[in-house]
């Protein structure tokens, strides 16, 4: 917790793309609550399941945070349930790692909608953001319409097209440094003097190998 004018206030993270809450279960410790959504309903049940003895609050809700005007939006469940989407080219499209592997094969579903501003309405503004959807980064985080302290959204080098329209506009919403995370550490955390300017990162990402490195981007 933090002070604030002589009074405690709880810190409170969002994690979008819950899946089966081990985000979540790792960094309860460093917070008060979490606001975990996780969009498929069988892989929702896991994450319920798996948060419910927490000594500290996680609320699960059973939505994908996007964009979306309508309160419905199509998703594309994996088999893998690690890897299911709202971008169908993250499992159809020859440059994604994941085309034509064994074991990939998809359904189409419907699931909930909601953006992170009524999240935001809802529960109050979160100390961090963390979004980790698969190929639908940018859906989710043109859902945001303010700066928050901090933000991370996954990235994979074959798909760092939709890493640069998250970047732009997270650095539209008043976002200025920047950190790359190479492969995923539910507890990384940067440094403050890891962050650098967005050209920097833009640059590193261009020099990344196709189907090969992926991550985190962290924003502040």
């Amino acid at each position: 917790m933090f002070k604030n004018n002589n009074k405690y206030c709880s810190i409170m993270y969002f994690d979008i793309g819950a899946n089966v809450g081990r985000w979540s279960q790792e960094n309860i410790g460093l917070c008060d609550k979490i606001i975990a959504l996780e969009p498929d309903p069988n892989t929702f049940k896991k994450l319920q399941a798996n948060t419910q003895t927490s000594n500290k609050p996680i609320t699960c809700l059973n939505y994908a945070a996007c964009n979306s005007e309508s309160d419905e939006i199509s998703f594309y469940r994996c088999e893998f349930d690690t890897i299911s989407t709202l971008n169908v080219e993250w499992l159809a499209d020859e440059k994604s790692r994941f085309f034509g592997k064994e074991g990939k094969n998809y359904e189409k579903i419907t699931c909930k909608a909601i953006s992170i501003d009524k999240l935001i309405s809802l529960f109050g503004v979160p100390q961090m953001i963390k979004v980790d959807v698969e190929g639908g980064e940018f859906e989710c985080i043109s859902s945001l319409s303010q700066k928050v302290d901090l933000l991370c959204f996954e990235w994979a080098s074959e798909l760092k097209d939709i890493a640069f329209l998250c970047l732009g506009y997270l650095r539209s919403l008043g976002f200025t440094k920047f950190h790359i995370q190479w492969d995923d550490q539910y507890l990384y955390r940067p440094l403050d003097a890891e962050f650098t300017d967005l050209d920097t990162v833009r640059k590193a990402l261009n020099n990344t190998v196709p189907k090969e490195h992926w991550g985190m981007i962290w924003c502040k």
